[in-house]
């Protein structure tokens, strides 16, 4: 499997696009990414809707898989462990 490329972008509004800044295929770096972006996803599922008493079924369940989908997707790319820090 390749190795993924984790890459930091800056918006650039004259040209309308976004300039890579930097890049790394740091495991370290990589799982960080992971979870913090797991945990965003998490926090953002949960919301306000339940204690606004806004609550839908139908976003909440799109919600939850968004978060199984982008937990399956890292899991295969970006594994837990696996040694690679000391290549």
């Amino acid at each position: 499997m390749r190795k993924p490329i984790l890459v930091l972008q800056y918006p650039d509004p004259r040209q309308g696009r976004t300039v890579a800044i930097a890049t790394t295929r740091s495991p370290k770096a990589l799982r960080s990414f992971k979870e913090a972006v797991l945990e965003e996803a998490r926090l953002e599922a949960m919301g306000w809707d339940d204690l606004l008493g806004d609550y839908d079924e139908v976003l909440d369940l799109q919600d939850r898989l968004e978060i199984e989908r982008l937990e399956k997707l890292f899991e295969l790319v970006i594994p837990e462990e696996d040694g690679e820090d000391s290549r």
